[in-house]
């Protein structure tokens, strides 16, 4: 596993527009995204422009070694409830073993510590084991379903609400943040 201290995270900026669009678009992610449609060019730079007018979504692109790897997406941003939805990918698959939990508490530490937020809320399809497990791992629990939600390959699926509150999340990241030094130490391949 990489070094934490080797990943930050940092706006989107104009000049990642195309990279994060090809994400947005691969076949590795566009499975899972509830809505699985081709995002075409001019709908991906609405949707940069919303971002500066738009107090309730925030996106972060996360690097490793200043090489832009994941993108992580806060929307509905509630400043009185202090809560909001996320969202997030790898977009590089080549990046090292841990990524995606590196940018999960990066971007969880964010949202909670310098936000301010007390809850952050998911949607993941069911047949998401993966991110289903990811999110287990990062603290969050299920809190319900809307059965039978959307429809993916002619058939219809559930998805899965998921949160984790931010005395949980602080737990959860001393346990991970151990973890993740532990993988690291003696690792002198970097």
């Amino acid at each position: 596993m990489a070094d934490i201290n080797d990943y930050r995270l940092e706006n989107v900026d104009r000049k990642d527009l195309k990279l994060v669009l090809e994400w947005r678009n691969a076949d590795h992610i566009r499975p899972f995204m509830k809505h699985g449609d081709c995002i075409r060019l001019e709908e991906h730079y609405r949707w940069f422009e919303s971002l500066d007018k738009d107090a309730s979504k925030l996106a972060k692109l996360c690097l490793y070694k200043k090489k832009p790897i994941g993108f992580v997406n806060f929307s509905q941003i509630d400043l009185n409830n202090k809560t909001c939805e996320w969202g997030f990918y790898i977009g590089d698959q080549a990046c090292p073993r841990g990524s995606g939990k590196v940018m999960g508490i990066l971007a969880l530490d964010l949202i909670f510590k310098e936000r301010c937020m007390r809850k952050v809320c998911a949607q993941i399809l069911d047949f998401n084991r993966k991110s289903l497990s990811y999110h287990r791992r990062l603290g969050f629990t299920e809190e319900g379903r809307l059965v039978k939600q959307i429809c993916k390959n002619n058939q219809y699926v559930d998805v899965v609400l998921m949160g984790v509150f931010k005395e949980q999340w602080e737990k959860q990241s001393e346990l991970l943040k151990e973890e993740a030094q532990r993988a690291n130490e003696g690792n002198h391949d970097r």
